[in-house]
C-alpha cells in the first residue's frame, strides 16, 4: 500500500492557482508512473485574494491546516498590493511554521542557455529578520527608518542548515556580508556562522562581501557551492543565481525549520498573465520535487526532476519565458509523459 501524504495547498494570487494546479497533476501522476506515493490535497486561502474575500491575508484556519499537514505547497502571493498595515502573510507563515531558512537551488539546465557559464549553487538565507524584520517607523515628515535585526539564534540555525546541505553537495560554504558598513549586525552574523563552521571541519568555509560575491557569481559561477546570507542579501543573490540558471520560470525554493516546511516557486504572482494559462509551471513542479525530498521520497523527487530535464532537453513544449509558445497544461502534460517514459 502506497503512502498517502496530506498536502496543504495555498494557491495564493495571480498565476499561483494555475501553477500549483499543474504541480498537483504531476504529483498525482507519480503513483501510476513510478510507483510513488499518493497525495490528499486540501486548498486553503492566503494572500491578496484571501484578504479581498474574507478580510484576512492569512486566516487562522489556513495556519492550522498548514501545521497539521505533512507538507505545504504555496503559490505566489501578491503581497505588494495589500493595503498598508495589513500583516504580511508570508512573514506570518514563516513565523508560525517556525521556519529558519529559505533554500533556493540554481543549476544550469540542459537545453537552457546559461549566460555566464555553468552554475550549480544553493543559496541559503535567513528568512525571519534582517531588513525584512518588519520593524519600520516614521522618523519625521520626510524620513522613515527600517530596522535591520540580526540575532545569534537565527543566524546559527540558518548556518546549520547551510552546512548540512554542503555536506551533501560539494562541501563548501560562502558566507556573505558587508561588515565594513554593517559592523554590528554582520559581525554578529559572521561570529555565529564561524561558530557553526567549527563543527563542520570537512566543509570548506569562506566569507565574501556581498557586492564582490555578486560580481564573482557572474564572472565565475562554478566557484560557488552553498551561499549563506542574511535575509535581504540572500534574496537578491538567489535571483542573481536564478538568472544565471535560466530565469525565474525554473527557480524552486523551500522554507525549512526543525518541524515544519513549505515549498514555493521563487517567481511572483504575475497578475498581467493570470488566467491566460501561459505561466511556466516548472518552478512550482521543481518546488514540489523539493517537497518530495523533504518527505523522504527521494526516488520520486529524482523522477520529477528528471522528467523536467527531459522536457527541457527535448526543446519543446516550452512556455514563452523560455522562448516557446506552449501553455501551462501542455508543458505539464509533457512532464507527466516523461515520467512514464523509460530513460
Amino acid at each position: 500500500m502506497a503512502t498517502t501524504y496530506s498536502i496543504c495547498v495555498i494557491p495564493g494570487d495571480g498565476i499561483g492557482p494555475e501553477v500549483t494546479g499543474c504541480a498537483q497533476r504531476v504529483l498525482d501522476a507519480l503513483q501510476d508512473s513510478v510507483g510513488g506515493p499518493a497525495f490528499a490535497f486540501e486548498q486553503h486561502p492566503a494572500g491578496l485574494t484571501a484578504y479581498n474575500d474574507i478580510g484576512q491575508a492569512l486566516p487562522a484556519a489556513t495556519l492550522d491546516a498548514a501545521k497539521s499537514a505533512d507538507a505545504v505547497l504555496v503559490g505566489a502571493m501578491d503581497v505588494a498590493a495589500l493595503p498598508p498595515g495589513v500583516p504580511e502573510p508570508l512573514t506570518g507563515l514563516r513565523t508560525q511554521l517556525e521556519v529558519h531558512a529559505s533554500v533556493r537551488p540554481s543549476r544550469t539546465m540542459p537545453g537552457v542557455p546559461a549566460p555566464s557559464g555553468d552554475i550549480d549553487t544553493l543559496v541559503v538565507r535567513e528568512v525571519t529578520e534582517g531588513v525584512y524584520s518588519g520593524i519600520e517607523y516614521q522618523a519625521g515628515p520626510d524620513a522613515a527608518c527600517a530596522v535591520r535585526l540580526v540575532t545569534r539564534q537565527a543566524s546559527t540555525r540558518t548556518a546549520r542548515i547551510a552546512f548540512q546541505h554542503a555536506i551533501e553537495r560539494r562541501g563548501k560554504v560562502t558566507a556573505v556580508h558587508k561588515v565594513g558598513a554593517l559592523k554590528l549586525t554582520d559581525s554578529l552574523f559572521l561570529e555565529a556562522v564561524e561558530h557553526v563552521a567549527r563543527g563542520f571541519p570537512q566543509v570548506e568555509y569562506e566569507t565574501r562581501n556581498v557586492d564582490a560575491c555578486a560580481l564573482e557569481m557572474i564572472r565565475a559561477p562554478e566557484d560557488f557551492d552553498v551561499i549563506l546570507a542574511t535575509n535581504t542579501f540572500g534574496d537578491i543573490l538567489s535571483d542573481v543565481a536564478a538568472g544565471l540558471a535560466g530565469g525565474l520560470g525554473l527557480a524552486a525554493s523551500g522554507c525549512v525549520g526543525e518541524r515544519w516546511a513549505y515549498f514555493e516557486p521563487v517567481h511572483g504572482s504575475a497578475p498581467d498573465i493570470a488566467g491566460k494559462g501561459i505561466a511556466n509551471p516548472m518552478a512550482t513542479v521543481l518546488s514540489a520535487a523539493m517537497m518530495l525530498r523533504h518527505l523522504g521520497e527521494r526516488a520520486s523527487a529524482d523522477a520529477v526532476e528528471a522528467a523536467v530535464t527531459a522536457v527541457l532537453v527535448a526543446g519543446s513544449p516550452r512556455t514563452g519565458d523560455l522562448g516557446g509558445s506552449a501553455d501551462s497544461q501542455e508543458v505539464t502534460d509533457a512532464i507527466i509523459q516523461a515520467l512514464s517514459t523509460p530513460v
